[in-house]
């Protein structure tokens, strides 16, 4: 069983309405992302930044709905800035390095490479949304 993931650009003030939404995604007109989690964005963050995955890397939630969920994260506004920051190129190459990390190995998930580089393209542009109006991304959760 796969974790739902939605995406989207909101202030945090409505962080609780992204937490009791059915489909934030389209609640909020933000991505739909299934399967991506807190841990497949700190292994993204670390093949950004050049480093070594950080098991702390967003274990602070905004909200919680239980034990299986949902939940609502921030992604830290480091990351939000290194994707909107990627030109075309180096999106490329960050999806090449992301999905041959273990999380996206037949181990785990066994994710295709076009499928990782897509939904990098789309959290990408979201990024971009949210550096340009100055707001937050939040990541809702749920098994």
């Amino acid at each position: 069983m796969g974790v739902l993931t939605d995406f989207v650009v909101v202030d945090h003030k409505h962080a609780r309405r992204v937490l009791k939404s059915a489909c934030p995604s389209r609640d909020f007109g933000g991505l739909d992302a299934k399967g991506i989690d807190t841990v497949k964005l700190g292994t993204l963050h670390a093949v950004l930044v050049g480093g070594e995955y950080d098991p702390s890397f967003m274990t602070d939630c905004l909200h919680s709905g239980g034990v299986e969920g949902p939940w609502v994260f921030e992604v830290p506004d480091d990351l939000v800035q290194r994707l909107a920051q990627l030109s075309p190129r180096q999106l490329v190459a960050a999806g090449k390095k992301w999905a041959v990390t273990e999380e996206f190995s037949p181990k785990f998930e066994n994710w295709p490479a076009e499928a990782v580089q897509q939904v990098l393209g789309d959290l990408a542009d979201l990024c971009r949304r949210a550096a340009a109006e100055g707001k937050p991304v939040l990541m809702w959760m749920s098994l």
